[in-house]
């Protein structure tokens, strides 16, 4: 088990003189289209270090095209001379950058002392020619990846007033040998580590704060939940109770843990303290199963699945197991249910009338529901960015279950899971330290 050590990344910000007042990007307007950017080639000082300022340009544009809020311009199609052109404005040749169709431009110097890199940024507004942001990013010499997410994020709250997301990772389950590990990833699908890799079935990971994942394993033979520790790698037993212990949930605040049990001999949802202590039970439908319970961001309600009018439908209820009512009336099929960190809507897996597996999202006031994904496979077990922009889930279209993320509308669906490994049940985390 690798370490999970802090990794100090120093953002050092500078007023630019024409700093702008308010987001460049209208992301919720009507005639929202993709921001043009253009990306050139990021200058080093020195030219031993031109391959790391590369890197960095490259994963850069990866992220923000990801994003779906950004049209990023190909670097063959740019005219302006990159030896006569800077990084500030008197060097800059606007009209060239107009001319491919460029309403931003980011530029940037790299730099390295001893064990850390430096990166410069300069973002300009290529219509007026002007400088609208100027920032110093710094990180470890061993993680220009890690330090481009850093710039996408920054360069994200820039143009739309909003957090980004390439600070957190997504958590999922890979099938091994006969077993299955539990593993995590950032977002683009790189640095992926195995936190719990013990020869046996280990499944259904979630997020336990920054810190911890807990999961569902078959260690003991039964069907358990356990945490595992991302410093340490430490294994803590949660829920070991005769019978099934399952789709472990942890709280916006971390201190209970929603999960489904049949310890009582029907699967019913419970709530545990962090610790896995004093079990309560929130739904009693002795003929029907209930399971797969979501929290609401603020920690009031739980959305999860129950067959007590036949087949599987979203419920909500409070917390407490109060006020359950019936959220999804279309479909005979649906599961798997995730709730937006920005409370509004449900993401969760349907199965449509070819019996094809797919994603959709229900509004919790109003029950309206939009579908995501459509004629490209089976899709399923959404999970929320944790910015409430996108989506991440499991597709089959590319013939292996792979990890794919889209917009919550659907737009942008692209895969970010890497390799041949087919991947299950992913969980995206909140933002987040370095893991190596």
């Amino acid at each position: 088990m690798k370490t999970w050590p802090l990794l100090v990344l120093g953002l050092i910000a500078t007023a630019a003189p024409a700093m702008a007042a308010r987001p460049l990007i209208d992301i919720e307007g009507a005639a929202f289209r993709p921001f043009p950017v253009a990306i050139p080639e990021f200058k080093a000082k020195a030219s031993a270090h031109a391959a790391q300022a590369r890197e960095v340009a490259e994963v850069l544009r990866n992220d923000l095209a990801l994003t779906g809020l950004f049209q990023v311009l190909d670097p063959r199609s740019f005219i302006a001379s990159p030896e006569r052109e800077g990084v500030t404005v008197g060097t800059i040749s606007f009209p060239s950058w107009l001319n491919v169709g460029a309403d931003g431009l980011v530029k940037a110097l790299l730099d390295k002392t001893g064990d850390t890199l430096q990166v410069e940024v300069h973002v300009f507004d290529v219509v007026r020619a002007r400088e609208t942001m100027k920032k110093r990013f710094k990180g470890g010499v061993d993680q220009p990846r890690r330090l481009a997410h850093r710039i996408a994020d920054a360069l994200i709250e820039h143009y739309t007033g909003e957090k980004g997301l390439f600070l957190s990772r997504i958590a999922f389950t890979q099938r091994s040998g006969r077993g299955k590990n539990i593993c995590s990833m950032d977002v683009d699908g790189y640095n992926v580590i195995c936190h719990v890799k013990n020869g046996t079935i280990n499944m259904l990971p979630a997020w336990q704060g920054r810190g911890a994942l807990l999961f569902t394993t078959y260690i003991k033979g039964n069907p358990d939940v356990y945490r595992v520790g991302l410093g340490d790698g430490a294994l803590t037993p949660i829920s070991t109770w005769p019978g099934l212990n399952s789709g472990a949930a942890a709280s916006p605040d971390g201190k209970r843990i929603a999960l489904t049990l049949s310890r009582d001999g029907n699967s019913e949802i419970y709530i545990v303290d962090s610790a896995g202590k004093n079990p309560r039970r929130l739904t009693n439908q002795p003929w029907s199963i209930d399971s797969s319970p979501a929290w609401s961001p603020d920690g009031k309600r739980i959305a999860f699945v129950s067959d007590r009018t036949g087949n599987p439908q979203i419920y909500v209820m409070g917390s407490d197991g109060s006020g359950a009512r019936r959220l999804t009336f279309q479909g005979n099929y649906n599961q798997t249910p995730a709730w937006s960190p920005r409370g509004d809507r449900i993401a969760f897996t349907a199965r449509d009338e070819r019996n094809v597996f797919d994603i959709f999202t229900v509004d919790v006031a109003s029950g309206q529901i939009e579908r995501v994904t459509q004629d490209q496979g089976n899709n399923e077990e959404p999970t929320w960015s944790p910015n409430g922009r996108m989506l991440a889930f499991i597709s089959s279209r590319q013939g292996v279950k792979a990890i794919f993320v889209a917009d919550a509308k659907g737009s942008n669906q692209r895969r970010v899971s890497r390799g041949e490994e087919a991947r299950y049940t992913p969980s995206w985390s909140g933002l987040m330290p370095d893991l190596k």
